[in-house]
């Protein structure tokens, strides 16, 4: 085998890996996607069904440190809320008949507080 058909084979190998890669992951992983108009009004929408109906959105200043406190238990089926007059980031996840948060986490979004 001469130097170009290794190539030529190694190429054609890992072509075939990338596929079979790309097949396997056509499910994108679960995720909660959060929007703003940059004012507070929250709308959200997820890529999958949940056995829970409530959400908890959590405040940060910085959008790094997320403390404790949490609007919990908003509706989930509503997909809006109004948080306008808070200045700061917003993330949200589900929340759990005992009140507790499900993984993930949507990605964080800013207000200005007007």
């Amino acid at each position: 085998m001469t130097v170009g058909q290794r190539r030529t084979w190694l190429a054609l190998e890992e072509q075939k890996r990338r596929r079979s890669r790309a097949a396997s992951a056509t499910t994108p992983p679960p995720a909660i996607l959060l929007t703003s108009d940059g004012h507070g009004r929250l709308t959200w929408s997820l890529n999958f069904t949940s056995p829970y109906d409530s959400i908890s959105i959590y405040k940060s200043d910085d959008g790094v440190f997320w403390g404790a406190d949490a609007y919990d238990g908003w509706d989930l089926a509503s997909g809006s809320r109004d948080c306008s007059g808070t200045a700061g980031y917003f993330r949200i996840c589900l929340c759990d008949f005992d009140g507790h948060d499900v993984l993930p986490y949507s990605n964080a979004v800013h207000s200005d507080g007007l």
